[in-house]
């Protein structure tokens, strides 16, 4: 027993609907390794720029498209040994760490030197968020942008995302960013999550897929969104936009109660 994983962050509370890469998580006990999304308020949609820990609220592609993550999940076998997640932070960033020590963290893990890290405000939440690129994160995905999201009050790690797609790179390949969610999906269902807190494969209101979110033991919560919009159909005023997929994939602290900044109730 005993998984041990670094994981990335976004609100889950309320996403429970009706109904992986070695660069994000590390599993004791197995040769896999993968490693904020905060949905917290339009101010973190700014092209993903600002906050780019929130999945994009596009409309997902009808089901008969060949790019959405197929409908049936595989579960893990009864006969393997039961696993337990535990999130724990993102590869060498743990929760708690302040910005010189996720900073370091960042140098240990993709050799980015602390000057080179991109840090902004989320002004609505009023967090501080570190921002890298890295090439190849996850094989066969493309680019992607890490965000490691600082928190209000305590100034120390609260939640990591990975984000891949038409917002990192312009010529990513939908199809190879699915194939990922899919990669992604099953590793997190054979990752021992707390099975009633797993979701997988929902479509949300917004027209976005939550392809998997489940809770450890400490109810440190995973989430991994896919908004994928086929290019629009030829002749219409939509073409010149093409196709966009965006993959996020978030590992968050606490999702219920994040440490962000919110008005207090009675103050307008």
């Amino acid at each position: 027993m005993g998984l041990e994983m670094y994981s990335c962050r976004a609100r889950a509370d309320g996403t429970r609907a009706k109904g992986g890469a070695e660069g994000c998580l590390r599993t004791g006990g197995s040769a896999r390794r993968l490693r904020y999304q905060f949905a917290f308020g339009a101010a973190v949609i700014a092209v993903l720029l600002l906050n780019p820990a929130v999945a994009v609220s596009q409309p997902a592609p009808p089901a008969s498209d060949q790019r959405q993550p197929p409908g049936p999940t595989a579960t893990p076998s009864e006969s393997e040994p039961v696993e337990h997640a535990k999130v724990e932070g993102f590869r060498s960033a743990r929760w708690g760490m302040d910005a010189a020590q996720v900073k370091a963290a960042i140098h240990k893990d993709f050799g980015v030197p602390a000057d080179k890290v991109k840090t902004e405000e989320n002004a609505a939440e009023r967090t501080t968020v570190l921002t890298i690129a890295v090439n190849d994160l996850l094989e066969g995905a493309g680019p992607a942008r890490i965000s490691y999201i600082l928190g209000y009050k305590t100034k120390k790690l609260i939640q990591a995302t990975v984000l891949w797609g038409t917002p990192i790179d312009p010529q990513a390949q939908p199809e190879k960013v699915v194939a990922a969610a899919n990669q992604l999906r099953q590793l997190f269902l054979d990752s021992g999550y707390q099975p009633e807190t797993v979701v997988a494969n929902a479509r949300m209101a917004d027209g976005t897929i939550l392809v998997f979110q489940g809770q450890d033991t400490d109810k440190h919560t995973t989430v991994l969104r896919l908004a994928n919009t086929p290019a629009p159909t030829k002749g219409s005023k939509a073409e010149a936009a093409g196709a966009s997929v965006v993959l996020s994939l978030s590992y968050i602290l606490d999702s219920r109660s994040p440490d962000i900044f919110r008005l207090k109730k009675g103050q307008f």
